[in-house]
């Protein structure tokens, strides 16, 4: 599987798009400087379903850090930043005997401090808007190929 071989979803590549406009408006010099200013811009939220957090943060909570600490650094960082965003939620007043199960909803739609993903990434997804890999829901299209015909 390739790097440009994945669904995100049109929230995510809207989001996208409005910050890498930002970093164009920023004075990035090139289209990769422009992405990879935008990874790095604040993200409305996490991009990563409740039950998958759940599934790396629910350890964390009992303190079993292995798995987290195996991922990419990208990935290791935002769930370490997610990790941070449930302990202060399950503090908060209308959270306190809630499950982590109800809460994860709750933390995954918190403000990022990033995207999380790389600025090559990013790069691929504009590329793949363009020539129209990536419809505008978000989903990739079936690259078909133009192979050379059988001659007869």
């Amino acid at each position: 599987m390739t790097k440009t071989n994945f669904d995100i979803s049109k929230q995510m590549q809207d989001d996208l798009i409005k910050a890498y406009c930002k970093a164009c408006d920023g004075g990035a010099w090139t289209m990769q400087d422009a992405c990879n200013k935008a990874v790095k811009m604040p993200a409305p939220r996490f991009y990563i379903s409740p039950k998958q957090a759940y599934l790396v943060i629910s350890p964390m909570m009992k303190g079993d850090f292995e798995r987290v600490d195996l991922l990419n650094p990208l990935k290791r960082e935002m769930y370490y930043e997610l990790f941070d965003v449930v302990t202060r939620l399950v503090e908060k007043r209308e959270f306190i005997g809630k499950s982590l199960w109800y809460i994860m909803p709750y933390a995954v739609i918190q403000p990022a401090s990033q995207f999380f993903i790389s600025g090559h990434t990013l790069y691929c997804i504009r590329r793949d808007m363009k020539t129209g890999r990536i419809n505008d829901e978000g989903r990739q299209t079936p690259h078909i190929s133009k192979g050379r015909r059988k001659k007869k």
